[in-house]
């Protein structure tokens, strides 16, 4: 094989190569996010064996157990691990929540893929209040700097709300020995079990845990006339209550403007047995954005309210002012565009052009 079929069959396999790549979108993983700093519970250093958790949204993306008292990683690497936040690079930019046993943090983060950020963390202790993500000092952008310092929590007879999930404490009958409240990282959804409740799992047995989380894939069909505003996955499913516990949605101002009339809303769960949704006793608080059920026991629970009728519609051609698009083959966007394909071609074009040209040189 003389020197021009070598550069020939060379420039073939790398633009088909290059080409596969583009095509195929072969991004490489994103870097993990590293932190380290203080911990701190009720303005005392936390103890050893204290778990910290990294949460974007709903999903935990990284977890540590600390080995020194007021400490979680290190500056070095060689001293220890650290907390490493382990996400996708589309999360790139979106705010990571801190939970310090189960106890919200009042300092946030950035997603930064491949950085090393020191982040001093401190939570309310018991009897203080559960601070908002976003209120406190935020993380830095991989600077190793320490973070401002934290404002004072304010004192308040209610305790941090665990995330998730909670263990409940039962005395030796069997029911629920005091009160417990678990919720969502976003604080939209959360569950109330009331001292002296008698919990059990799907098999009669007492309840030794729950968990809430939002439900957002595969929803059964929202009721006829209505809108799923969004839905609460309890669990573990089957589990009874005696009384009943209660389930609460808190709306932001945003999500209740959406609401064309609040007198509607109401809490439904998913009956699988007969595949329909069906009413929980429900209470509105327009004061408070609240709505609040009376649940027995655990499913799929939903916020609906009554949807908005649908515009009368008009004959006619279509107002392109709207940005409709008439009925017929689906029309392709610019967002759509198979940007990857063409410059895949382009490369296979150009490596058969380059060989072409070489072997006409011979």
């Amino acid at each position: 094989m003389n020197i021009q079929h070598r550069t020939l069959v060379l420039v073939l396999l790398l633009g088909l190569t290059v080409g596969v790549a583009v095509a195929g979108g072969g991004a490489p993983p994103s870097l993990p996010q590293e932190f380290w700093g203080s911990v701190m519970i009720g303005g005392s250093s936390a103890p050893a064996g204290t778990t910290v958790t990294a949460w974007i949204g709903e999903t935990e993306y990284g977890s540590i157990t600390t080995t020194k008292t007021g400490e979680y990683g290190s500056s070095s690497r060689y001293d220890g691990d650290r907390l490493v936040v382990s996400a996708a690079e589309n999360l790139d930019g979106e705010m990571i929540v801190f939970l310090v046993d189960g106890r919200t943090a009042w300092e946030t983060a950035t997603f930064t893929p491949g950085s090393v950020t020191r982040l001093d963390l401190s939570v309310a202790g018991e009897g203080t209040s559960t601070p908002t993500p976003g209120t406190g000092g935020t993380g830095g952008t991989g600077s190793g700097a320490p973070q401002g310092s934290s404002p004072a929590p304010v004192e308040t007879s209610t305790p941090a709300v665990p995330v998730g999930r909670t263990s409940l404490p039962l005395s030796a009958t069997g029911e629920v020995s005091k009160p417990v409240t678990v919720g969502t990282a976003d604080g939209a959804g959360s569950l109330t079990i009331g001292e002296g409740i008698h919990a059990r799992d799907a098999d009669g047995n007492p309840l030794g845990e729950v968990t809430i989380a939002h439900a957002t894939a595969g929803l059964p069909p929202a009721p006829p006339g209505t809108t799923i505003g969004f839905a609460l996955d309890c669990g573990p499913a089957g589990a009874t209550f005696d009384p009943p516990a209660t389930l609460t949605y808190t709306l932001s101002e945003e999500e209740w403007e959406k609401i064309s009339d609040s007198a509607t809303l109401q809490v439904m769960w998913y009956n699988s047995g007969t595949g329909k949704w069906q009413e929980v006793p429900t209470t509105v608080d327009p004061a408070t954005r609240t709505v609040t059920a009376e649940v027995s026991h655990f499913s799929l629970f939903a916020l609906t309210w009554a949807a908005t009728p649908p515009a009368e519609t008009t004959t006619g051609p279509t107002d392109t002012a709207t940005g409709d698009v008439p009925s017929g083959p689906e029309q392709p966007t610019g967002d759509e565009t198979p940007w990857a394909l063409i410059a895949a071609g382009v490369l296979v074009v150009a490596a058969v052009l380059a060989g072409w040209y070489l072997f006409r040189r011979r």
